[in-house]
């Protein structure tokens, strides 16, 4: 079914589907056929979703928000990633007004304390020129669990564990895209320094002791502007980390 608000840039057209193999495929499919910016896809469960590194992500059939989103951006194509930063800014801000307290671990999974609520996954079609096509920008959040498998129980939680009760998953569709669309309009206009203090004020894990695939250990002291994490290592040089996984404190593993 195909339903969405006319008014509305992101969300215009949304296409409601049962079960798929990836939200994302949809959405590709969708945007090499020219759907316009601001198309979403939604499914109730994903046989082959995907997360980051190409991990695959879990979902109980209809217990979670899966949304993926043409975005056409006039920018770099090198910029691309950074539009999963812009996202995790906005499903922090309506989860919040869910009454779910989050912080946004780097680069962008959304987190309630050391359990992972939410993810994003931006990927980038450029043209033959080398410019930026398109960008599908995939959202999973959880918010009708009420428990996971036993590899993940202690990685992951949802919407409903940390608040009690039930919640519409078109609701937080909403809320997620009525936040994005505010979010991405500034980092269109202003570039990610738009809305870095935002991202910092949500951040988790700035300040504290984190190491990069590559074994270098340090503090974790911010973002670089085009949102790569700056690392200070134990030997006083600042580097930039721009890809792999980055482990804190309080996190050595993923959730999907």
């Amino acid at each position: 079914m195909t339903t969405g608000a006319p008014s509305r840039a992101l969300g215009h057209t949304i296409h409601r589907l049962g079960e798929v193999a990836s939200t994302q495929a949809e959405a590709a499919r969708l945007a090499a056929e020219g759907s316009s910016e601001g198309t979403v896809v939604t499914a109730t469960h994903q046989s082959a979703g995907r997360g980051r590194r190409g991990r695959a992500w879990l979902d109980a059939p209809g217990e979670s928000l899966l949304m993926s989103i043409v975005l056409r951006p006039p920018i770099l194509p090198g910029l691309a990633p950074q539009l999963s930063l812009v996202a995790a800014v906005a499903v922090a801000d309506a989860l919040g007004m869910a009454g779910v307290t989050t912080a946004i671990r780097w680069p962008n999974d959304v987190m309630v304390g050391t359990r992972k609520i939410c993810g994003m996954l931006a990927e980038a079609v450029t043209t033959r020129e080398g410019a930026l096509e398109h960008v599908i920008l995939g959202i999973g959040l959880n918010v009708n669990q009420r428990d996971f498998s036993t590899s993940i129980r202690t990685l992951a939680t949802s919407v409903r564990i940390e608040t009690g009760r039930e919640h519409a998953v078109e609701e937080m569709r909403e809320a997620v895209l009525a936040g994005l669309e505010g979010w991405y309009r500034r980092f269109v206009e202003g570039g990610l320094g738009a809305l870095l203090p935002a991202w910092l004020g949500r951040a988790q894990g700035i300040g504290g002791r984190a190491r990069a695939a590559d074994g270098r250990e340090g503090i974790a002291v911010g973002l670089a502007a085009d949102g790569a994490l700056l690392l200070r290592t134990d030997s006083g040089e600042t580097v930039r980390v721009v890809a792999g996984e980055v482990a804190t404190e309080v996190e050595h593993a993923a959730c999907h």
